[in-house]
């Protein structure tokens, strides 16, 4: 996407890899291809649910950096409603991007009985619904308008925060130093975004409440 600052489009390409995933899962529990209950044993499911739970761990770590790094910083300049309603948001999602993962995760391997399968698209349906609408959300608001949030220099400085971040992350699990970049696909530990989990219930916490958000 033209026109946004080098943090901006950094956070552009984790929505779109985020919104990528969420596509194909609403793929997989619609149409024709709800019929058929989801079968982790089989090549095909067996990568969906892999790439599900590493997409669902990367929503939460990607959630954390907004709310450390971004929204203090958006809060600071006048827009502190906003970062508000994006925290609350986030803080409707991760529940249920959590209750999805333990779903999959119990699925690894192994075909889902229909009361199982009813349960993953019920949970699936949910969270897909929410993560489109937030995502265009921060999109407009967030992505969009960071160059009237963050000068040059603080906005370059974070992109490479956040991608040095990324590679770490990636290296960490992988084991493979040198072989991704910050277009890879992270594929965070449910360990780590546990961790960022709970630090963002940490925060939310002790967030001066609003009335009407």
């Amino acid at each position: 996407m033209s026109g946004l600052s080098e943090l901006g489009q950094v956070l552009h390409e984790e929505h779109f890899r985020i919104l990528v995933a969420i596509c194909e899962l609403q793929n997989r529990i619609s149409g024709e291809a709800a019929h058929r209950p989801l079968d982790g044993g089989e090549a095909e499911d067996g990568r969906l649910l892999t790439s599900l739970l590493a997409s669902l761990d990367q929503v939460i770590i990607h959630h954390s950096f907004e709310e450390t790094v971004i929204f203090p910083l958006i809060y600071d300049r006048g827009e502190g409603d906003l970062a508000k309603l994006l925290t609350r948001e986030h803080g409707a999602i991760e529940p249920k991007a959590r209750l999805l993962r333990m779903i999959a995760h119990g699925l690894i391997g192994r075909r889902a009985d229909p009361s199982e399968w009813r349960e993953f698209c019920a949970a699936a349906g949910d969270l897909v619904a929410e993560v489109m609408r937030h995502l265009e959300k921060e999109e407009l608001t967030v992505v969009q308008r960071l160059p009237t949030f963050l000068d040059a220099a603080t906005d370059h400085a974070l992109a490479q925060r956040h991608i040095a971040e990324d590679r770490a992350t990636s290296r960490a699990h992988n084991g493979d130093e040198g072989k991704r970049n910050h277009k890879s696909v992270a594929r965070p530990s449910a360990v780590q975004a546990g961790a960022a989990a709970r630090a963002a219930a940490r925060r939310r916490s002790t967030m001066p409440p609003r009335a009407g958000l």
